[in-house]
């Protein structure tokens, strides 16, 4: 049993390595190699649809439809589309707006389908039909794009390949709290290091679902949108792109949007993406790998792109394994080979402080202050992460076995402040599940670890059990606090 302890260790301290290195060579070309797009001017500009897709964003819808009026395109080249699927409030201020615009000379138009058959891309799919632009543009509710969005964006469509041009996030609410704040280091590490390593690269890049351009022949020849899978934005991407569509990922253009503010709806909307990816693994994988016209490199990144999510199971596992494994190292020689490796893996932890120190700095205004506060705010986010993982690996685990689940909304609040957020608790609701009891079990698992390890000064085994235990703690706790509030 000893043995076999410590080869499941180094099986899964090999897999996260291999991880850890891909996404390093990631940050290498996002560094080292330029992402240039050439541009077109157009003649004329062409026409574009924006869609805005919706479900019971009450506290959003008006924001969104007022910012987007304001585009500076020409109002007989644009076209919008409220895709609206609410049962709330929200009905009523969408169609108030809609008409209000159509009143000043805007094609807009308020859609409603009988029911929510397919979710976003089932409302995304029924706009699409009656679409007149070439271009179709996209924005999630709680998204406040540029007035210079279109026009910054359409000039990148300079070839007849290229299907999407993407945009990166930005966020409103970035210093709202710690818990927005640790979110901005794994969004920012995606929308610089691995969008762009991944572009300048020549490999595969996806849609992000909201704050992009597709070309509207583009999504015909890759199929349409298909609502077999949570991230019905990845998936399309990939199949538009193993058909040989290109995409452009623009760094310049920012597209400013809500964090989630509550930690429930934050492991929501982790949970949509991380089963949504693995389901878009089972349906693309294989017809990325016998594609015939990319490269070994774009299969590999394109790849492990759409394995992403699965370094959760190597989290729970290592969380699961931690004190077997300081029981079988107890039992070994001295010499033994698995005390040479153990700095060896460690050095996977360095690897991925870079690569999401790159995406930070990348980003951050203030260097210096990002080079002070950065270790810090890494740390909260790996702890809140060790947190989710177990939630989070259940989604993988659903979405590779083909188990369906409805598709959850993000909660958006338009917040500016603490009193705000309190007047939307009813977006806070959130069912106490049997996993919460799971999670509670594996939270006393690591305090009585704690307890283990100050007994024998075993200061790594302790500071990982700390840190894990106190990630399940903090989600345990946030569960049960947004439960209590919104009743």
């Amino acid at each position: 049993m000893t043995y076999f302890v410590i080869i499941l260790y180094v099986i899964i301290s090999s897999l996260l390595l291999i991880y850890s290195l891909v996404e390093f060579s990631l940050l290498l070309n996002f560094l080292f190699r330029k992402n240039v797009h050439k541009q077109k001017k157009w003649d004329e500009l062409p026409l574009v649809t924006i869609q805005l897709p919706m479900y019971n964003e009450s506290c959003v819808v008006e924001r969104l439809i007022d910012r987007i009026v304001q585009m500076n395109y020409p109002k007989d080249k644009l076209e919008i589309q409220v895709l609206d699927d609410s049962t709330d409030d929200t009905v009523e201020k969408a169609k108030a707006k809609v008409e209000f615009y159509r009143q000043q000379g805007f094609d807009i138009q308020y859609i409603q389908r009988e029911n929510r058959s397919g979710f976003k891309a089932g409302a995304l799919d029924y706009g699409l039909k009656s679409a007149k632009g070439e271009f179709i543009a996209i924005f999630d509710a709680d998204f406040m794009p540029s007035t210079e969005f279109l026009i910054d964006s359409i000039p990148y469509f300079s070839a007849d390949n290229i299907g999407v041009v993407q945009s990166r996030w930005t966020y409103l609410n970035e210093n709202y709290s710690l818990l927005t704040r640790f979110q901005t280091v794994i969004l920012n590490t995606h929308f610089s290091v691995e969008q762009g390593g991944r572009n300048a690269s020549g490999a595969y890049i996806n849609f992000n679902g909201t704050a992009g351009i597709w070309r509207k022949s583009c999504i015909d020849n890759a199929g349409g949108w298909q609502a077999d899978t949570l991230t019905e934005d990845l998936d399309l991407s990939f199949r538009a792109q193993i058909k040989g569509w290109k995409f452009c990922f623009v760094r310049e253009i920012e597209s400013p949007s809500e964090l989630p503010v509550t930690l429930p709806a934050y492991r929501v909307q982790q949970f949509r993406w991380s089963k949504g990816a693995a389901e878009c693994v089972r349906k693309n994988v294989r017809a990325l790998i016998h594609d015939k016209r990319p490269n070994a490199w774009t299969k590999l990144i394109g790849s492990f792109h759409l394995l992403n999510s699965s370094v959760y199971l190597i989290v729970i596992s290592f969380i699961l394994l931690s004190f077997p494994l300081t029981l079988a190292v107890q039992e070994v020689p001295t010499n033994s080979f698995i005390f040479y490796l153990f700095p060896f893996f460690i050095g996977t932890n360095l690897l991925l402080l870079c690569v999401f120190a790159g995406g930070d700095f990348s980003t951050s205004k203030n260097k210096l202050l990002s080079a002070f506060t950065f270790p810090f705010i890494f740390i909260g986010f790996l702890i809140m992460n060790m947190g989710m993982s177990l939630y989070m690996s259940l989604g993988v685990i659903e979405g590779y076995l083909g188990k369906k689940s409805e598709f959850v909304r993000t909660p958006k609040y338009n917040i500016t402040s603490k009193k705000e957020k309190e007047a939307h608790t009813e977006y806070n609701r959130i069912q106490i599940t049997p996993l919460l009891l799971v999670e509670f079990l594996i939270f006393g698992y690591g305090v009585f670890q704690i307890f283990y390890h100050i007994q024998f000064f075993n200061i790594p085994s302790l500071l990982f059990a700390s840190a894990f235990t106190i990630g399940f703690g903090y989600n345990i706790g946030a569960t049960v606090y947004h439960s209590l509030i919104s009743k």
